[in-house]
């Protein structure tokens, strides 16, 4: 196994631990949301944060999908 391929294992992994905890703040988030009085302001913060952690965990996820295919090639 070549340094870069390692490198290039190593950084996937990393970026995976970094897209499952953007999962688990999306998570804890909807838990708030769900626990707030619909309307107020803190579920609308909450609602939106869960949407922001969810669509950073899946354009981090769409990022390690390509860095896969690249080095399967």
């Amino acid at each position: 196994m070549t340094g870069v391929t390692f490198e290039r294992v190593s950084l996937i992994g990393e970026l995976t631990g970094a897209a499952d905890d953007f999962a688990a703040r999306a998570v804890m988030q909807e838990a708030r949301r769900d626990s707030a009085r619909p309307g107020t302001g803190a579920h609308h913060l909450h609602a939106h944060s869960a949407t922001l952690w969810r669509l950073a965990e899946r354009s981090l996820r769409a990022r390690i999908q390509e860095l896969e295919s690249d080095s399967v090639m």
